[in-house]
Formats: structure tokens, sequence, C-alpha cells
């Protein structure tokens, strides 16, 4: 699907030229050759699937190859986008910030779905014009397991709202966001939204979930003979690093950032407090096993 997106996001873009590509290719055989549409404007890495260390890793990866581009768009190799998407959300981003008064604002929510029909036409699967947004499922930060899962509901509402919470398969925002908050590339999978999140937070940036929503994505359950999954057990046994290692290590590095002891390019910002973001959701943080 990695070719699809890409050709679907020069195909539909109003101003395709002005579109760069940085992306990082985990399929066991290289694509590279199938990207000829944006060849001139992209940047390319392949990387063994055995050797991979996750999602987060290879987002923290994809955000190296970043060279001072106006804005930044994070999503996965399964999309599907509207005509003149890039139109779409440059103006979102430009109105939430001179409306709200904080030019730091990041625009995600979790795309709406869509299928590949047999006879290859696509199928979106819109189901509202009203914005979706993220809904934590607990109020409890249990700080032995300080991850939360969130849901993504239908607001009933035609504006945009503010959240407290990204979707990694949709963020759109200013480029600089990249050198601020890079991606932890010690994060694993569940959690990574929530990290990113929290150090956005922080660092004085505002999460909104956008009404005006140009893109999809395919969710979808495996069938036969697809790629493996980082942590499928065969998989896993090739692999020198195993999945549970590197959940596990991710789950330290939440619960630090929590507690206030990340340190460096991954730490919390001075903009807001911990205690602030808690306020939002409100989520109460307990200690207990």
């Amino acid at each position: 699907m990695l070719a699809f997106t890409v050709k679907s996001a020069m195909e539909k873009a109003r101003f395709p030229d002005r579109l760069r590509f940085g992306i990082v290719d985990q399929s066991f055989v290289s694509t590279e050759s199938e990207l000829s549409v944006a060849s001139s404007k992209m940047a390319y890495l392949h990387v063994n699937p055995y050797h991979s260390r996750g999602v987060s890793w290879a987002r923290a990866l994809a955000m190296t190859l970043y060279l001072k581009e106006d804005y930044f768009l994070q999503i996965d190799s399964h999309s599907y986008f509207d005509r003149n998407w890039d139109v779409t959300l440059v103006d979102t981003l430009e109105t939430i910030s001179r409306s709200s008064g904080n030019a730091k604002t990041l625009v995600s929510t979790r795309p709406f779905a869509f299928n590949v029909r047999s006879d290859g036409n696509i199928e979106k699967k819109r189901f509202t014009a009203c914005t979706l947004k993220l809904i934590p499922k607990s109020n409890i930060i249990n700080l032995s397991s300080p991850v939360v899962l969130f849901a993504c509901e239908n607001s009933n509402e035609m504006f945009d709202i503010p959240g407290l919470q990204v979707s990694a398969a949709f963020i759109f925002t200013r480029g600089h966001f990249v050198e601020e908050i890079p991606y932890d590339p010690y994060m694993y999978f569940h959690g990574e939204e929530q990290n990113i999140s929290i150090r956005a937070f922080t660092h004085g940036w505002d999460i909104w979930h956008p009404n005006r929503l140009p893109l999809y994505h395919l969710y979808k359950k495996r069938t036969i003979g697809e790629a493996p999954l980082h942590w499928d057990e065969d998989f896993d046994a090739k692999r020198s690093e195993k999945w549970q290692t590197m959940r596990i290590r991710a789950n330290m590095r939440l619960k630090e950032l929590l507690e206030g002891r990340t340190t460096g390019a991954y730490s919390t910002g001075s903009a807001r407090t911990i205690e602030q973001y808690l306020h939002l959701g409100p989520f109460k943080m307990v200690a207990g096993p």
C-alpha cells in the first residue's frame, strides 16, 4: 500500500510540486522502484523488518528526514486522500492558529476508513459530517501500567474542537514541531500517542480535532500470506531483541515521563505542567500495582 498512498497524495494534491516525502519502508523487499511518481522529492530508507524496533522507532527515523519544510504530515502507508487535501490541511491549521492565538497547533484525529473493492474502486466510509474526537477509555493512569487507550467517537459537532490526544495515523502541524518534539524511538506501540501528546502539550502545543478531514485509513483484518505483525510469535523468534522487552522499556519510559523524570530531547516542556495535562482528562494518576 506504500506506492498506493504516495500516488494518492500526489494525484489528489492541488500543489503536488510542493510535496516532499520522508519514507521509512519496513517491508521485506524494498519498494523504492515503485515510487517513481515522487522519486525527485523523496527521502527513502529501507529497513529489514527483522532489524526494526517497531513503529515509534520508525517514526523517529522518518523525522530525521525533515529538511526545514514549513509543514509536517505524519500518516501510515495505507492512506487515501481527498482532492485538494494539502490546501484543506494548511487552511485548517492556519484558521485554528489564528482563532486560538497559538501558532503551536497540532491537527490530529483518527481518520475515517476506506476499503479497496474487488474491482479496484475506492469505498470511503465517512459515516458523519461531524468532527471525530478521541476519548480516554479510563480516567485512571496507573503508573505500574501507564498506557491509557482511547476510543474515537462522533462529537456531534460541526466545527474544530480542542483535544488532548493525537492519532499517530494522522498528525499535521508546523515543520519545526519535528525539532521541538522529536519522536521517542524507545516507545513501542501502545503509549506512543500518549507520549507525544503529553510532551507536545507541556511544550505549549495545542491539539485540535479537525472537522474537515481529507484523508482515510485502511483498517482491515489480516489475511493469510500478509506481512507479519511485529509481535507475531514466529516473527519475534527471529529477532535478537524481543517485542516484550521493547514493550516493557516503553512502559518504563512513559512512567518516567509522567513522573517528570525524563531528561533531554524526549522530556516534558516548561510551558505547561503534567498536572495541567491531567486536568484535561481529567485523569487521576495512581502508583498501585
